[in-house]
C-alpha cells in the first residue's frame, strides 16, 4: 500500500471529524464531514469506486467538508475541538481549489 500526500491528508481529516462528532452535542455537521471525508479515504485507497456523470464527486466532497467544518467551528468552544474543526476546513478547503484548478 502506497501512502501518498492526498491519502494523510484525507486521514487527518477523517481523523478530526471523529473528534469533532465524539466531542459535539449537535452531531449534525460533524456526521457529514465523517462521511464526507471517510468516503474520499476509500476513493483515494481504491476501496470503493464512484461513477457519477452528472456531477463531478471530486468537488462535491470536499465543499461538503468546508461547509461542515465551518459549521463545527463556529460551534466549538474548546480548543482542540477548534483546531479539529480548522484542520478539516483547510484540507477540506485545499482539496476544493485542487479539484477547481485553482493551484496548477
Amino acid at each position: 500500500m502506497h501512502m501518498s500526500y492526498s491519502t494523510i491528508t484525507i486521514g487527518a481529516a477523517l481523523v478530526a471529524s471523529v473528534y469533532l462528532l465524539l466531542q459535539s452535542d449537535n452531531k449534525m455537521f460533524p456526521t457529514l464531514a465523517s462521511i464526507a471525508s471517510g468516503v474520499e479515504l476509500l476513493l483515494t485507497l481504491g476501496v470503493m469506486s464512484l461513477s457519477v456523470a452528472k456531477f463531478r464527486i471530486d468537488v462535491i466532497l470536499p465543499a461538503l467538508l468546508v461547509v461542515a467544518g465551518i459549521a463545527c467551528w463556529g460551534k466549538s468552544s474548546t480548543k482542540g475541538a477548534i483546531t479539529a474543526a480548522s484542520t478539516v476546513v483547510i484540507i477540506g478547503a485545499m482539496q476544493l481549489l485542487l479539484a477547481l484548478r485553482l493551484f496548477s
